[in-house]
């Protein structure tokens, strides 16, 4: 019971912090910048993409598309756009590996121009004036990475504001710990950093084995290297939206290559967030059930405003509504892949089988 409680009281910390930190305006900047993104597989998305991109304020940008072996027509919409700052390359066969994510931005990082680097995804959009705002906070030296705002795609349906609310939680974590200087998570949709920083920290040397956590496993490496080096970019101008799953299959296969990647990470403190949210949810479940209903209840109310401040920021005030059945959902969710992240195992993603 008392773990249930103190997990509410630093809630509500986390709310007070959330509310109380706020990010510089950013000087402007000239320093080059190369955006990377490694698709598959993405016809329906990458065109509002690369329109985002060309929408940028930022005009010391360039764009690398990197194709891992679409089998649609992701490569001929990309040049049908004709983006003018947009470069194409192609992960070859005997480079993709079994992280075919992380080979394809180490081979754009070898082509990169720019001195800074920003990752994102092939289903996400930008707001225009994402990389202007990067590029001005990265004046301050010590930043050496910046972790973007990311939230999903406005649809209507009781499945996409479920995941909105869930996925507000994560962002919301992700941010306060960063504020803490104890970062956890970050995210591949919205993610920047200094490619001189890349390269000190042999990028992705320890876990290029691992398919996911191109994001994750970097940063961890980046805080160990400068502490206090990780910046979170509090700022709708910097709000990245990408697509939620469409349906339970896919749910399940995104998040059981999340749960995988969290149980592999070499951060004491990410282990710890996982087994502090394990042991919370498993304990909210007997409270439940043995009629505790008082202390899951400060929970409820506590995690229900800290995702309500974190939702209005996103914009997402419908759905705060669906927060309470979010909630009830949540613990036996949390606690389930909790446990397959225990069981070594592939998972589907992109019509391959990876681990």
């Amino acid at each position: 019971m008392l773990l249930l409680i103190l997990y509410s009281l630093f809630l509500l910390f986390a709310t007070v912090l959330w509310l109380s930190v706020k990010t510089p305006v950013p000087e402007s900047a000239e320093e080059p910048v190369t955006a990377i993104v490694v698709v598959r597989n993405e016809e329906q998305n990458i065109i509002p993409l690369l329109e985002s991109f060309r929408r940028q304020t930022y005009p010391h940008l360039e764009v690398i598309l990197v194709d891992d072996h679409s089998t649609d027509k992701t490569l001929e919409y990309a040049r049908k756009l004709a983006l003018p700052n947009l470069r194409i390359l192609r992960l070859e066969e005997n480079e993709r590996g079994s992280a075919p994510k992380k080979a394809g931005i180490e081979k754009a990082m070898r082509e990169a121009r720019g001195s800074l680097i920003f990752t994102t995804d092939g289903d996400c959009v930008l707001p225009p004036s994402i990389i202007a705002v990067y590029a001005g906070l990265f004046r301050d030296p010590g930043i050496r990475m910046i972790s973007g705002p990311v939230t999903f795609t406005r649809k209507k349906g009781l499945w996409n504001q479920l995941q909105t609310v869930e996925f507000a939680s994560l962002a919301g974590s992700a941010a306060v710990a960063v504020f803490l200087k104890k970062p956890i998570m970050s995210s591949a949709a919205n993610l920047a950093y200094r490619k001189s920083v890349f390269r000190e920290v042999d990028g992705y040397e320890g876990n290029s084995g691992m398919a996911s956590g191109d994001d994750e496993f970097l940063m961890n490496k980046i805080h160990r290297k400068y502490p206090g080096g990780i910046f979170f970019a509090r700022s709708r101008d910097c709000i990245v939206e990408t697509r939620a799953t469409e349906n339970l299959r896919q749910f399940y296969q995104q998040r059981k290559r999340w749960a995988g990647k969290w149980n592999a990470g070499q951060n004491p403190a990410s282990k710890a967030a996982a087994v502090l949210v394990f042991l919370v949810n498993a304990l909210t479940i007997g409270f439940l059930f043995t009629g505790k209903w008082e202390v899951v209840l400060f929970r409820f109310l506590a995690e229900g405003l800290f995702l309500s401040v974190i939702l209005l920021f996103f914009r997402r005030g419908k759905a705060i509504f669906y927060i309470p059945l979010t909630q009830l959902i949540y613990p036996f969710y949390a606690v389930f892949f909790g446990l397959i992240s225990l069981i070594p195992s592939s998972y589907t993603w992109k019509g391959r089988q990876l681990k």
